[in-house]
């Protein structure tokens, strides 16, 4: 008898490539779409406060009551309908935990984030991929070929990212809405670069029973290493995700620095006023290579490189890639999906970080082909 665990492990587990995140401790790091300001002065001075009187000691709240009126008083909506979360991600699973499983489906459009078909992998579900129209600059959502695969019996939730991630365009209102009035499944509008966007549906929840929204901390707020989201549902949907979530899945200092966030979101608001400036800036320098920049209304930028073939595409993506590593500037190198060959999405930094990816583009890339100099 040969001793081999690992061929205890489930066939669809063994199948799966986990998802890579790069640890950038020097040089640029514009890759992951994060907020690329330090936290604000008046910020760390009470975070520091808490920290000397806080009882972190003790268990935290299970329930994250002060958070969950936190953001009530944010969003407008009761706190019974809000779940906080260990990020996004977690967000994501308990969700599918709800409403997905063996032999169930998840819906996405591609290209979006990826975590939406790899955590429904990891509930033993399917995916059914109903790709983006892409229309010039952006992309639209193909809203008959989304309701045709919710209309499936196997389907039981439906994920827009809005703005989607990678390509960092919000779709049309009247586009999402067709497709949640156009089912009676669970339609999750993941609203991760809301406070970029400045458009969101959270308004309209009470019209829509089947429609959930979650954001996230991680981003406009600058507590990605935190690990801090939110869901917004009806009261019923949220207590019956609230069966699945564990008891203290996010601890007590997250939950009291995302309170004081939305406290002190003067100074978050501000540095997105910053961020959207220079998103302007670097849009319009990308602009100056023979590259195709999207539109974008999220703090980062969706470009594809040029080439005759998707081949050179993709070759080029990774050499530009790679260069730009090797001068000390990481950028996320996308790729193996539905319209990802030979695109990179770029982070909008601070205004020095903006300028040192220019200038090592600058160095790389031949503004009249897109190729070496």
């Amino acid at each position: 008898m040969t001793n081999d665990p690992l061929r205890w492990v489930r066939q669809d587990i063994r199948d799966i490539v986990p998802y890579q995140a790069k640890v950038y401790p020097e040089g640029v790091k514009v890759d992951a779409n994060e907020n690329p300001f330090p936290w604000p002065q008046r910020y760390v001075e009470r975070l520091q406060q808490e920290l000397a009187f806080y009882p972190f000691t003790r268990y935290p709240d299970g329930e994250a009551k002060e958070l969950r009126q936190a953001l009530s008083e944010y969003t407008g909506r009761n706190a019974a309908e809000i779940l906080v979360s260990n990020g996004s991600d977690e967000a994501i699973q308990l969700v599918l935990l709800t409403f997905g499983g063996p032999g169930l489906a998840t819906v996405v459009s591609n290209p979006t984030f990826v975590m939406y078909s790899m955590a429904t992998r990891y509930m033993g579900g399917n995916v059914i991929d109903v790709p983006l129209n892409e229309e010039g600059n952006t992309f639209r959502l193909d809203v008959q070929g989304l309701l045709a695969a919710a209309a499936r019996e196997e389907a039981r939730v439906i994920i827009i990212c809005n703005p989607n991630n990678p390509t960092g365009n919000c779709f049309a209102e009247e586009d999402i809405l067709a497709v949640v009035r156009g089912t009676d499944k669970i339609v999750i509008v993941d609203e991760a670069y809301y406070e970029f966007a400045g458009k969101s549906l959270m308004g309209r929840l009470d019209e829509f029973p089947n429609m959930v929204i979650m954001r996230t901390f991680s981003k406009a707020f600058g507590l990605a290493g935190l690990r801090v989201g939110y869901t917004v549902a009806s009261a019923e949907i949220i207590n019956e995700i609230h069966k699945v979530r564990q008891p203290f899945n996010v601890n007590a200092f997250s939950q009291r620095a995302a309170t004081i966030a939305i406290e002190e979101r003067t100074a978050f608001e501000a540095q997105v006023k910053e961020v959207l400036a220079e998103r302007e800036t670097l849009c319009a320098e990308l602009g100056r290579f023979a590259w195709q920049v999207f539109a974008t209304d999220a703090n980062y930028i969706f470009l594809r490189l040029p080439g005759s073939t998707k081949e050179e595409q993709v070759r080029r993506a990774a050499e530009i890639h790679q260069g730009l590593m090797d001068r000390g500037v990481l950028v996320r190198k996308l790729g193996g999906g539905p319209g990802l060959d030979g695109t990179l999405r770029v982070t909008v930094g601070r205004p020095e970080e903006n300028r040192k990816l220019l200038a090592a583009l600058g160095d790389l890339a031949d503004p009249s082909t897109g190729g070496w100099r």
